[in-house]
């Protein structure tokens, strides 16, 4: 088991956070920046077709949302897609088994 935390930069498109293979049993998304409204789903992620968001931080209160926990690393990190503004910073928190 791992604890593991990555800082994403969004692109101007939807895209996976990392082109390596990676289950998680727990993964934590913050939307880092607070700037806009961070979409995930799978691949085929767009503004009308997502899985879930996390609203814009504001000055008090941190925006995340938690995939989990899972009695087996059954989340594929790498599939997960974001959607948001290029530029903007999406912190993932992840727990390994």
């Amino acid at each position: 088991m791992a604890l593991l935390s990555y800082t994403i930069t969004l692109g101007a498109a939807a895209a996976p956070p990392f082109d390596t293979e990676l289950h998680a049993a727990f993964v934590r998304i913050e939307n880092g920046d607070g700037n806009a409204l961070v979409k995930y789903g799978g691949s085929t992620l767009s503004a009308a077709d997502y899985a879930g968001s996390v609203p814009a931080d504001t000055a008090t209160i941190s925006n995340a949302v938690t995939l989990g926990p899972f009695p087996a690393a059954i989340i594929s990190v790498h599939r997960l897609y974001f959607l948001g503004a290029a530029g903007q910073k999406v912190h993932l928190t992840v727990i390994t088994q």
